[in-house]
């Protein structure tokens, strides 16, 4: 077995004198998502005073009338909002094969490619279609591992309507049941298949179901040590929003949160290219 330190420390020698290249291949890879992101961003906070609004004139009894002008008075539309879904659309079809490619590149500088171009992360280009076929299925499995919490939900919101004020408390330990299983099940299927990008990263020939499966097989009695792997960042990850928030203060919002998502991004760099060599670890013990 080996620990989190050497992970890391295997992490930080890929990366040593990496780093401007792997952050433009990681840049590259993230720009479908982060374009999104900008625009829903720039869209957030009217969209958010718009509902405030509207939750405002629901409570007040207005007609459906009064809801739609108030919506269109305050350009919350189907055309206004279409660029926002384009790209969020194109982020989920485009950014598969990128991620592909980017684990690609650390599994390259893991094993000692120290000249991996930058074009490799469209390696993974020949697994276009295989790449979103992989996410949807590792979605559509999450959800299921899920989906008893959510039936707890539904539950709840029956209990409460139907069940008597003696028997209030169950609906309330049912509305509380609910949300933690979803989480625990959640994380659970998270692990079980968090390296089935990998190994059709590695090997791009292996189906989509096949990648589920060894990602499975590679996670079985493993799921603790990646978590925990997932968890030693934790403390970096709170430095850096104490430095943000340290920033705001001195040198602005603007400034400060560039600065803050610039480290993030650095971070998790280092937290994929670590998980990296967890998946060449385990996979072969002899790979890295």
């Amino acid at each position: 077995m080996i620990t989190n330190f050497e992970l890391k420390l295997k992490a930080r020698t890929a990366l040593r004198n990496n780093w401007q290249t792997a952050l433009m291949v990681a840049l590259i890879a993230s720009l479908p998502s982060l374009a999104s992101q900008v625009v829903a961003i720039m869209t957030q906070s009217s969209y958010a005073h718009t509902m405030s609004g509207l939750m405002s004139s629901m409570q007040s009894g207005a007609t459906v009338a009064d809801l739609a002008n108030l919506l269109e008075e305050a350009g919350i539309t189907l055309e206004g909002y279409l660029p926002t879904g384009l790209l969020n659309l194109l982020a989920a079809i485009i950014s598969p094969f990128l991620t592909l490619g980017l684990l690609n590149y650390f599994f390259k500088l893991l094993r000692g490619e120290a000249d991996a171009p930058i074009s490799t992360v469209f390696s993974r280009r020949n697994c276009f279609f295989k790449a979103i076929g992989l996410n949807l299925m590792v979605f559509l499995r999450t959800f299921l591992w899920m989906l008893p919490g959510l039936v707890l939900e539904v539950l709840a919101l029956v209990a409460v309507t139907a069940l008597s004020e003696s028997l209030s408390m169950l609906a309330i330990l049912l509305m509380y049941a609910g949300p933690v299983t979803m989480l625990v099940l959640g994380i659970r299927a998270a692990l079980h298949y968090a390296m089935a990008d990998r190994v059709m990263a590695e090997t791009p020939s292996k189906g989509i179901n096949q990648c589920i499966r060894e990602s499975v097989a590679i996670m079985s009695q493993r799921k603790l040590l990646l978590f925990s792997l997932e968890i030693s960042f934790f403390l970096w990850q709170i430095g850096l929003t104490l430095l943000e928030s340290l920033l705001l203060g001195m040198v602005g919002n603007v400034l400060a949160s560039t600065v803050g998502m610039a480290l993030n991004f650095a971070l998790n760099i280092y937290i994929q290219m670590a998980i990296s060599a967890f998946y060449l670890y385990y996979r072969s013990e002899t790979a890295i």
